[in-house]
């Protein structure tokens, strides 16, 4: 499995930093990660480290099966009456500004 050979180069890297380094252990345990190892992922972390994370669970849970969302919807107007957080055409988030 390649995820995994991945991961186990990252838990070997010599050159990668000490609490990174320990994220990836709490990844290999099946352990949640903290609000702060967060952050310190977000503030760190370069991209391949991610996405060699990421695939290493997505593989464990999903074996070779991927999966996708298109959500594709074409909007009749500028204005929209639902609270929806993440769309700029909510009304109630025009109205706030």
């Amino acid at each position: 499995m390649k995820s995994q050979s991945d991961l186990h180069m990252l838990l070997h890297d010599a050159d990668l930093d000490d609490d990174l380094k320990a994220i990836a252990h709490k990844v290999e345990s099946n352990e949640r990660i903290s609000f702060e190892e967060g952050v310190l992922l977000y503030e760190k972390a370069e991209l391949p480290y991610l996405g060699i994370l990421a695939n290493y669970i997505r593989h464990k849970r999903h074996g070779n099966n991927v999966y996708f969302n298109r959500n594709f919807h074409i909007e009749p107007t500028n204005l929209c009456v639902y609270d929806c957080k993440f769309c700029s055409y909510s009304r109630l988030i025009k109205q706030k500004l």
